[in-house]
């Protein structure tokens, strides 16, 4: 008995060190120690049972190896073929030629970017180059090495994403005085031995790489099919003739902070706890849009460009799987800042639409502040290791409604509307005209209790009862004043004045009359919102024209009301 335990003793020292050497091996060669562990511990179906000893021996340790690989599961060396890997190559450059002001946050946005993919983006630190500081002839030998290393260990199944934020012009990156064509970055990217490749530029005048050859042009918002995927992408932060902005409020550009801010998962629009391709893009397009309207360095519009075969979705990240989740769960759209405590460094500046949003943040210590009617209202988390912290509340539920109300009060919103008009005559038989007016309202706050202003034109024409003449009048005012919103419908007043011009034709034994005349009026509104961008408007004005009479100048009363339809700019 003490014999058939010792083998049996013996019998699982083999099995304990084949294991080891099935696990330490690389990982191209485990697949085959895994089938020779399996052979000689006599797994094989049909196999001859040895009655020995020592044939009991291995037999013991053959069905103990069957059972931890049901406990187990699936071989990993088989696992690990079947996972495509994703590596990375990030590259940040602040100093670009001599005649160039120095960039702050490029080098900043090239570690972000790292932070991102590694965090949620399952790219692996051993599997990220990051070059920072560097000219072009250092680029060049960080794109040879690590082309090198992609050749000996990369299959067709990888992707790779190859990100550069620095200055850039005339077809070239400029990096500390010198250049680096953009279409040496291009070949990189379609000669590399990977599936997907995926080149990110960040950078003035970048839309130029979209343009070369081999790419197909792709408008904005993109649709895609990418699972078991071959091809390129080339994203651009701005067209060829654009500048790529950074911003000190968000500490980095545009650009990629909102597509680092779509890739924690604001950009999941699927609520999977996946961000794809076509959400990161569409996400940072709309965001970058936004952003740079109104900036002093013109509108900034992303360009992106593809040559995709495949099927399913691209994922390139996945929040969901990062090991601290923090939910925004407020069923209204609002603004919302996440900002490390500790350091006060800006997190996230997200525009979060309906319904909760989950961001893939490091576990610490935040602030949370959401938009509201004056300000913002203050939250203070604490994000857990491995765990998920929601924040929501009425206040915060409230303060996301006012927002929503009021959105376009502090940021501002234009508004044209048109319709006909009914007014009242200014001279003895023409007690009323018709016509039509056109107004422009902006709805922002200018002063305290001031948030509505626009600029009203009217055309109106009509012709004397008692005596027959035709009179055409021209009306342009200018109005401010408060406005309240209450749901679908908003309630406005302003004082209005302005210039109203009188052409009178075909008089009876006179000739043509002209006169210009100034006017004040006491306007109120209300709009009824009916989708997201149409309105419809009632108007009802009562004031004074200052109109030339043959005795002088006299007040002449002036009411006017309009029914008119409002879109939203």
């Amino acid at each position: 008995m003490s014999r058939v335990l010792g083998l049996g003793v013996w019998g699982l020292g083999r099995l304990s060190l084949l294991l080891r050497v099935a696990e330490e091996a690389p990982r191209r060669w485990r697949v085959g120690v895994w089938r020779r562990l399996l052979a000689v511990l006599g797994l094989n179906p049909g196999a001859a049972v040895d009655a020995t000893p020592r044939g009991w021996a291995w037999g013991l340790g053959a069905r103990l190896l069957a059972v931890l690989l049901l406990v187990l599961g699936p071989l990993p060396g088989a696992a690990a073929e079947e996972a495509p890997r994703r590596w990375a190559l990030i590259v940040g450059e602040n100093q670009g030629l001599a005649s160039e002001e120095r960039l702050r946050f490029a080098e900043t946005d090239a570690q972000r970017m790292r932070e991102v993919l590694q965090e949620v983006g399952t790219v692996s630190p051993e599997r990220t180059m990051t070059v920072l500081g560097a000219d072009a002839a250092k680029l060049r030998e960080a794109l040879t090495r690590f082309r090198a290393r992609l050749a000996v260990e990369a299959s067709p199944r990888d992707w790779l994403l190859l990100y550069v934020s620095s200055h850039a012009g005339d077809g070239s990156l400029h990096l500390r005085g010198t250049e680096l064509p953009m279409r040496e970055l291009v070949d990189f990217l379609k000669g590399a031995p990977v599936g997907v490749g995926l080149l990110i530029l960040d950078s003035c005048r970048s839309g130029v790489a979209t343009r070369l050859k081999g790419l197909k042009p792709v408008a904005a918002p993109v649709t895609m099919e990418a699972s078991e995927l071959e091809g390129r992408v080339v994203i651009s932060a701005s067209g060829a003739d654009e500048y790529a902005q950074e911003s000190d409020a968000l500490q980095g550009s545009f650009f990629t902070h909102h597509l680092s801010v779509g890739l924690r998962g604001a950009a999941d629009a699927s609520r999977d706890g996946r961000v794809t391709l076509e959400e990161a893009y569409r996400y940072a397009y709309a965001r970058t849009l936004e952003s740079t309207l109104v900036s002093p360095g013109g509108m900034q519009r992303p360009t992106f460009r593809m040559d995709l075969r495949g099927r399913g979705e691209l994922i390139l990240s996945e929040p969901q799987r990062a090991r601290g989740r923090l939910t925004l769960d407020v069923k209204a759209p609002g603004r919302w800042l996440v900002m490390a405590s500790e350091s006060g460094a800006l997190v996230a500046e997200l525009e979060k639409g309906e319904g909760p949003t989950t961001l893939a943040v490091a576990p610490g210590a935040y602030r949370l502040l959401l938009r509201a009617e004056d300000g913002y209202l203050e939250r203070s988390v604490r994000v857990p290791l491995d765990g998920t912290v929601s924040v929501g509340g009425e206040r915060l539920e409230q303060a996301a409604r006012m927002r929503l109300a009021r959105k376009g009060g502090a940021e501002s919103a234009l508004l044209v509307a048109v319709g006909p008009s009914l007014t009242s005559g200014i001279v003895g038989g023409l007690s009323s005209i018709a016509g039509l007016d056109v107004r422009l309202m902006r709805e922002g706050r200018l002063l305290t209790g001031v948030d509505t202003s626009g600029l009203g034109g009217a055309v109106r024409r009509g012709t004397g009862s008692r005596v027959s003449f035709h009179q055409t009048e021209l009306e342009l005012r200018l109005g401010a004043g408060p406005h309240w919103k209450h749901g679908a419908w908003t309630f406005s007043g302003a004082l209005e004045a302005g210039a109203l011009a009188v052409f009178q034709s075909r008089i009876p034994d006179e000739e043509a009359r002209f006169g210009l005349d100034p006017l004040a009026l006491v306007t109120g509104g209300v709009r009824l919102d009916l989708r997201s961008r149409l309105s419809m408007l009632l108007s009802a004005s009562a004031g004074g024209v200052m109109a030339k009479r043959d005795s002088g100048t006299a007040l002449v009363p002036r009411a006017s009301a309009s029914l008119m339809v409002g879109y939203a700019l």
